[in-house]
């Protein structure tokens, strides 16, 4: 067998095996059984933070949330709906030095889910952040766009309140166990982001995104 053969029956087997996380969370919501796959997503968000994937580790947990929300555990879901939202705010914060793109996307993320899990001071936050970015790009089209966002989360918000005014469902102590490690290690990821607003390296991805905007 060809090296390339190989290559590629390695890579197969990779997206299709037993082990892959993602695919058997999937599989495992798309049958119904929900607090399977919410245990299998919250699993690949605790390894994607280990190698610092922001984005899939928020896309998890968006997952994990979503099954939590399906089962009635509203309380669990908007405490990993926020846990959503922190990743993406602390991933449109890194790469906006190199992506004002991806950082405004970030931060539309952040937005939604912030209403999803019925924070609004938080929302606020990011919202003053998409704002100020979406403007220094283009004045008029930023305020466009903040007002298109600002209309979608609070559709987003009117549904997250109603969904909590059908049901007051405890934490199962399960669930509970399963959640607190990843959501202390992203508040940690959330609080040095903060902390680090001033440090070197976070002035230099500013000049740099300022520099950005001149060439």
């Amino acid at each position: 067998m060809s090296s390339y053969g190989l290559k590629i029956e390695t890579w197969m087997h990779r997206i299709t095996s037993e082990t892959n996380l993602w695919l058997n969370a999937v599989k495992m919501e798309e049958e119904g059984n929900f607090f399977e796959a919410f245990f299998l997503y919250l699993k690949d968000a605790a390894e994607s933070l280990q190698k610092d994937l922001l984005v899939r580790a928020a896309l998890c947990c968006s997952c994990a949330a979503n099954c939590l929300s399906v089962t009635g555990n509203l309380a669990g879901s908007r405490h990993l709906y926020l846990q959503t939202a922190m990743l993406y705010e602390t991933h449109g914060d890194s790469i906006i030095g190199e992506s004002v793109r991806e950082a405004l996307w970030s931060y539309k993320e952040c937005y939604e889910y912030y209403h999803l899990a019925c924070d609004s001071e938080k929302t606020q936050v990011v919202y003053n952040k998409y704002v100020s970015l979406a403007r220094r790009i283009n004045p008029f089209l930023g305020e466009e766009e903040a007002m298109n966002l600002m209309r979608q989360g609070k559709m987003a918000t009117s549904v997250a309140k109603n969904d909590l005014a059908q049901t007051n469902r405890q934490i199962s102590a399960q669930i509970d166990n399963a959640m607190e490690n990843i959501l202390k290690t992203i508040q940690d990821i959330y609080a040095k982001n903060n902390s680090d607003g001033n440090n070197p390296e976070s002035k230099h991805k500013e000049k740099k995104f300022e520099k950005s905007l001149t060439n």
